[in-house]
This record gives structure tokens, sequence and C-alpha cells, in this order.
């Protein structure tokens, strides 16, 4: 049982149901429902909703780190985790979701991956490990992405698209197919957004195709 446990239920609301592991930090005002499960190293922000059968912060599925100390799962704040969603702890770097996330039934977060605020996975997206995912993108439904992918802030990703190891997902446009390829420019997101976070994004996705290897 998790020594804090009892302080945990008087500022977040978890069912009778779910598993808090003894080394979870939880925020403030997380719903945690029926047989959640949020387990390992893992730090959480505050107002999350993790809904029932989902899984957070168990071991990376790389055989190398099965057993071993791993390096946990870091989610921000307002985040929404739907059912069966399941996030696996990093090997080499914390697993990070930022801010404002919805993860849709069934999708998975890999080792290592980094999701960046204000995303959308949706229900059935596969990430493998060391992906990257820059802010206010869109992952469609059953979108599969390699290991190591690097997707650009404001992207979007048609239904059943897969993310090839040869793949570039540049930031701010749209692709489709297997394997993805460019359909055309996102500017539904492009025109909401400040000259500055647009040059933030793209900085942050140049640095992301030079370092995200391990």
């Amino acid at each position: 049982m998790n020594p804090h446990i009892e302080v945990y239920r008087l500022r977040n609301r978890i069912h009778p149901t779910a598993i808090i592991g003894d080394n979870v930090f939880l925020g403030s005002n997380n719903i945690i429902d029926a047989y959640a499960v949020i387990d390992g190293n893992t730090i959480i922000g505050d107002n999350n909703h993790f809904f029932p059968f989902c899984s957070v912060g168990t071991e990376p599925e790389h055989k190398s780190f099965y057993g071993s100390e791993n390096k946990g799962v870091k989610i921000g704040s307002d985040n929404v985790i739907r059912e069966s969603v399941t996030i696996n702890a990093g090997c080499y770097r914390m697993t990070k979701l930022g801010n404002g996330i919805w993860m849709l039934k069934g999708s998975h977060v890999g080792h290592d991956t980094i999701v960046g605020d204000n995303c959308v996975l949706g229900c059935n997206v596969i990430c493998g490990g060391h992906c990257y995912i820059g802010k206010h993108s869109n992952i469609g439904l059953g979108v599969v992405l390699h290991q190591f992918s690097v997707i650009g802030g404001g992207s979007m990703l048609g239904m059943g698209a897969v993310v090839t190891k040869q793949s570039f997902v540049e930031p701010f446009c749209t692709y489709v197919g297997n394997p993805a390829r460019y359909l055309k420019q996102n500017l539904v997101v492009f025109n909401k957004l400040e000259q500055c976070d647009i040059d933030s994004i793209e900085t942050e996705y140049n640095y992301q195709l030079e370092n995200n290897r391990l």
C-alpha cells in the first residue's frame, strides 16, 4: 500500500479498485477510475482523468530493461487518459506527457517517448519507444509510429497512417497513408498560433531530428 494513499484520497478522487504504486506521486484534483493501474516511478500533475483499465508507469517493453529499475513516467496537468491506454516507463529517460493531452481508447505510448502539450492521440494509436510528438499534433485513428519517430508540432496524421523509419513528418503538415506521405499544410493549427510559438515548434523539431537517437 502506498504510504501516502490516504493523503492522495483527500485531494484526488480514487476508485477503491484502482492500484497506486508506492513510488507514485500525485498532484491534486485527479480522477482515477475503476481498475486503473498507476505504478513505477511516476509523477502526475493536477486535474487529470484516468479512465478504467488504463495502465501507467509499468516496465518498458524492452528485453534489456525488463525487471530493472526504470526511469519512470512524468505526466503534466489537464490530461484525459481514456480506457485501456498504456503508458510505459522509460529506459534512458522519463517517458513524458505534457499538458492538455487527450489519449483515446487503446492508445499506447512506448518507453522514452515525449508527447507535447495539447496533442490528441486517437483510438488505438501505437507509438514505439523513443518517439517525439510535438505540441498541437493530431494523431488519427490507428496510426502506427516506428520507434524513434519525430512528429513535428502542429501536424496531423490521417487514419491508419504508418510512420516508417524513413518517414518525415514536418511541423504544420498533414500526412496520410502507408508509408505516411505529405498531403497538405495543416493551417488549422498554424493560423491559431503566434509567430513565436511557430518558431519554437520548428526549432524543437529540428533539434529532435538531430538528437532523438540513443
